[in-house]
């Protein structure tokens, strides 16, 4: 005969069954569902009656796996693009507050807004990044719920005005005076300085300034230049790594600025998918991971050099007002868009000049630089008889 023992608290108690299995030896095992002694007796006489047919009396439980185990598998599975931003990120932020608890508990809406408050009291976090930590744990539930671990994303039930909003910056500085731009040009190495001139021209994004092919210019006669690839991966819009491409606008004076360069490339043996701007030096460079083109690193060490030069300059002939104090990106992606807009282009036309999903990105970025005249036809008030 088999006996119930009593485990656990007053409030939370757990009773097991002490029987003699199949196989002769004494087990103990959870009865789990049972609150309360005659609950938990029926449990353990259908296993003693199991014993009596040459049956293995109760199952082992399964060990749940927490959190932790679940991440872990779900990072290595991770192949987009940004994949290694990502690892890092979620290996920072996110798998710390969850890998020892079960998915039971993280399923719940409470423990996540928990976990939102403590990251916007306790860490030097942006609004923006505690958004993207918590679309990151969005995904990874979702990842869960498609393997059978889950059954609820909480991230989906949480409010849109208890979502982390991220500030609008609208004094982010831009490079007005083309002037200045050239002088700047002029500081930077070569081809660096190239990329500055379609960066601020074109309004590409660096990786995609290092990741041009050849075979991508065959197209300045026309005024455009395809895009194909950031660094030597996707473009930052192939989310799903499709293959996917866009063409920006090429400025009218290409050939005074990019034609020598192109030459020289293809004098020196290019091929059609080869780098534009090759990078001569491994340090420069991935080299070790297979990428011959210039890193993010070297090229905004190369603008900083470059601007602090100019700023010496500046100072020595009581400039101070000409002072240049944005970013590599300020100085090339954001002008472009800012100049485009403030000169008067349509707010369709520059969110697919520079890659925009939609216009309504555009906007929500660049609002306070939408047009702010209007043709006689939308400024006409009545007519005189």
């Amino acid at each position: 005969m088999g006996d119930i023992v009593r485990r656990g608290t007053r409030d939370n108690p757990k009773f097991y069954s002490r029987y003699v299995d199949v196989d002769g030896r004494r087990k103990m095992r959870l009865l789990k569902g049972a609150r309360t002694k005659a609950e938990a007796q029926p449990l353990l006489s259908k296993a003693e009656l199991r014993v009596t047919q040459g049956k293995v009396g109760m199952e082992p439980l399964k060990k749940i796996p927490t959190c932790g185990v679940l991440m872990d598998e779900w990072l290595t599975s991770l192949t987009n693009r940004n994949a290694r931003d990502d690892r890092t990120r979620f290996m920072r932020h996110v798998r710390p507050a969850f890998a020892d608890k079960l998915l039971n508990e993280v399923q719940q809406i409470s423990v996540v807004m928990a976990w939102l408050d403590r990251q916007a009291q306790t860490t030097n976090l942006t609004p923006a990044s505690i958004r993207h930590n918590l679309n990151l744990l969005s995904r990874f539930l979702s990842w869960a719920i498609d393997r059978g671990h889950a059954t609820i994303n909480p991230v989906r039930m949480i409010p849109v005005g208890r979502r982390p909003q991220p500030t609008q910056k609208r004094d982010t500085p831009w490079l007005k005076d083309d002037a200045v731009a050239m002088k700047l040009m002029a500081l930077l190495p070569e081809p660096i300085n190239l990329m500055f001139y379609l960066g601020n021209r074109s309004g590409l994004r660096t990786g995609e300034l290092a990741g041009l092919r050849m075979s991508d210019m065959d197209y300045l006669k026309d005024g455009t230049i395809r895009v194909r690839h950031s660094y030597d991966r996707p473009l930052k819009e192939d989310k799903h790594c499709t293959g996917k491409m866009k063409w920006v606008p090429a400025p009218d004076d290409y050939s005074q600025f990019l034609g020598l360069w192109l030459k020289r490339r293809l004098l020196q043996g290019a091929q059609p998918e080869d780098l534009v701007f090759p990078c001569p030096s491994a340090r420069n460079s991935a080299r070790r991971l297979g990428w011959k083109g210039y890193r993010k690193e070297f090229i905004e060490a190369c603008w900083d050099d470059a601007k602090t030069t100019y700023n010496k300059k500046c100072a020595e002939e009581n400039r101070d007002g000409e002072k240049v104090e944005m970013t590599w990106y300020q100085a090339t992606r954001h002008s472009n868009i800012t100049r485009k807009l403030e000169e008067g282009a349509t707010l369709d036309e520059v969110s697919e000049s520079v890659g925009h999903s939609s216009p309504v990105v555009t906007k929500q970025y660049y609002d306070h630089h939408i047009r702010r005249k209007f043709s006689p036809v939308l400024t006409r008030g009545f007519r005189k008889e």
